[in-house]
């Protein structure tokens, strides 16, 4: 099998925009909970559709060795792709 080592998708994240709207409305914050954790969340299902659409426009066969690193403001997730040798 031919391989994509290591091929690398990074995105920041912020919470700040919901940080200034809740301090603008105190109220609203009640009873939610773990924002920076759900803008993860959020960023990561957006990094892994990219890397779907990566992997279908190489014609890759199958995704291996996903490694992800979260910083403090940046998620990084590293991907081997995996070809067929006999398949153009």
């Amino acid at each position: 099998m031919k391989r994509y080592k290591n091929v690398e998708f990074k995105s920041k994240y912020s919470i700040e925009l919901l940080q200034q709207f809740f301090k603008q409305f105190p109220e609203e914050k009640r009873g939610r909970r773990k924002f920076k954790d759900k803008e993860i969340q959020n960023v990561k299902h957006l990094l892994y559709e990219k890397i779907f659409q990566k992997g279908i426009s190489i014609k890759a066969d199958c995704i291996g060795l996903i490694k992800e690193k979260v910083d403090k403001e940046l998620i990084t997730i590293k991907v081997s792709f995996f070809k067929k040798n006999g398949r153009k």
